[in-house]
């Protein structure tokens, strides 16, 4: 983004797009606690902005590590065991998830012990290798990957610690969960809930905002 700050911290429409993306999460009725991962030397500046909304399920703000999948595991190491049966892992720069797309998510990792929202590939997608084209995929098996991802805590964690033992980084949670053999469903999910990764996103994203809000 080349902005001085992690993409969560900008503005969408004068709020943090962090805290845009925390509001379906207080909304959802089957969410009970939210953790927030940032930067460590971000963590004062997120306590302080977050504490100053009326985020209910807001239980603490902590220091993530180097890489995305550091800073879940020490989120799953600050969450104690007993406190939860379902935990999901949503990327912070997703402000329009939907309440219903989060309870849909967790109601089908309870029954299926993992989930994740996903999006079919509307575009055909190309294998290259040296700048040479060396297959032409089937897009009907293809889906872009979303979050939140809900997971039943045991299989997470486990996960996790595999993950850390072996010293693998994955790009989602999803990946790890596959590398144990548990299999993961898919939940559709929507275009609508755009990671906001370039600069373009974020001129979407106001675009988004304002046809939601009417403004």
């Amino acid at each position: 983004m080349g902005a001085e700050v992690p993409k969560a911290f900008l503005p969408l429409l004068g709020e943090p797009i962090l805290l845009r993306a925390l509001r379906p999460f207080e909304a959802c009725a089957d969410v009970h606690r939210v953790l927030v991962v940032v930067p460590e030397e971000l963590r004062s500046r997120a306590e302080a902005m977050l504490g100053s909304a009326p985020l209910t399920k807001l239980e603490a703000v902590i220091a993530g590590g180097p890489e995305r999948a550091h800073s879940v595991f020490r989120a799953l190491r600050a969450i104690p065991h007993d406190v939860a049966d379902i935990l999901l892992v949503h990327d912070g720069v997703r402000p329009f998830v939907t309440p219903e797309e989060i309870a849909r998510v967790i109601a089908r990792a309870r029954t299926s012990g993992a989930a994740i929202l996903a999006v079919p590939i509307a575009e055909t997608v190309k294998e290259v290798e040296d700048e040479r084209i060396v297959a032409t995929l089937d897009r009907r098996r293809l889906y872009l990957a979303q979050t939140p991802q809900a997971f039943r805590a045991t299989i997470l964690r486990e996960a996790y610690e595999r993950a850390m033992r072996e010293g693998i980084v994955a790009t989602d949670d999803a990946a790890l969960v596959e590398r144990c053999g548990w299999p993961v469903v898919i939940v559709e999910g929507s275009v609508r809930n755009l990671k906001i990764t370039w600069p373009e996103d974020l001129f979407i994203a106001e675009a988004l905002l304002r046809a939601r809000e009417g403004g």
